[in-house]
């Protein structure tokens, strides 16, 4: 009996340097420069933007109006949410890996699943949160909440909706938005205009100035007044206008403006 609990305690941990192995390594890169690829019009004032390199498909949230708008171009392609939808409060989105969109319900306290054309495919109930208020996504199995009512962050798993583990009590108060990348989670706090850099794990890092997102390759990308920064580089995009939202999505920067989504490709040089 004890020869055969060793192999198979041998044989995971096999399964797991081939895991580890097959993971693809990313070459470093630093940020060139910013290209504006796109302007989409809303005609309405978001409160969160998004996109999905891969389905090229915007994604904007209005907490006024309760709507999820998903634009391809400038063409509307689909409205989620609204009168009638079965919502009691909808107060963040988020996207998975896949493209799956994530709605928070501040009010029942869960998360709904969809696919980008709209249809249900699954609700995850946040067992054990108080006032859940933000979210993002890392990977597509961990789910960030920041719940207000503790002034927590707290991970839970997309698979079957555990708790995984909580951080940030005592560190966050008033948070505005989440972020995160497959290494790092944002926390942007407006009134103090700064974002709290964790690792993935919940250990705080360090705090930077304004708003601030962080490429696929750990490269930070902040708004200072006057224009959009690399952290990493002199890369600098000057702007006449101020952005209300920052996001990106691979090597797609999205800045969201009063009614009015901009797309600007990243551009890298490889460090050798």
């Amino acid at each position: 009996m004890k020869k055969h609990k060793l192999f198979i305690l041998a044989f995971a941990i096999i399964l797991m340097l081939q895991a580890c192995a097959s993971a693809p390594r990313q070459a470093p890169m630093d940020i060139n420069s910013f290209v504006l690829q796109a302007e989409i019009p809303l005609r309405f004032a978001a409160d969160k933007v998004l996109y999905n390199a891969q389905s090229q498909i915007t994604l904007a949230f209005s907490s006024k109006n309760q709507e999820v708008h998903l634009f391809k171009g400038s063409e509307k392609l689909n409205v989620i949410g609204g009168l009638g939808a079965n919502f009691t409060y909808l107060s963040d989105i988020a996207l998975g890996q896949d493209g799956s969109l994530f709605v928070l319900d501040s009010a029942t306290r869960s998360v709904r699943k969809f696919s980008l054309d709209g249809k249900v495919m699954g609700n995850l109930e946040l067992k054990g949160s108080i006032q859940p208020t933000l979210i993002t996504v890392q990977s597509d199995q961990n789910l960030f909440v920041y719940d207000a009512g503790p002034g927590e962050i707290v991970c839970y798993s997309i698979l079957d909706g555990t708790e995984q583990y909580r951080f940030g009590r005592f560190q966050l108060a008033q948070i505005s938005s989440l972020a995160c990348n497959r290494d790092y989670l944002l926390a942007y706090r407006k009134d103090e205009n700064s974002s709290s850099v964790f690792s993935i794990l919940g250990q705080l890092v360090k705090s930077e100035e304004g708003q601030v997102v962080y490429d696929e390759y750990n490269n930070g990308i902040s708004y200072q007044k006057g224009g959009i920064i690399s952290l990493s580089s002199a890369a600098f995009l000057p702007l006449r206008s101020d952005p209300k939202l920052l996001g990106i999505d691979r090597d797609i920067l999205v800045l969201g403006f009063e009614e009015t989504v901009r797309l600007f490709k990243i551009n890298y040089l490889r460090l050798d």
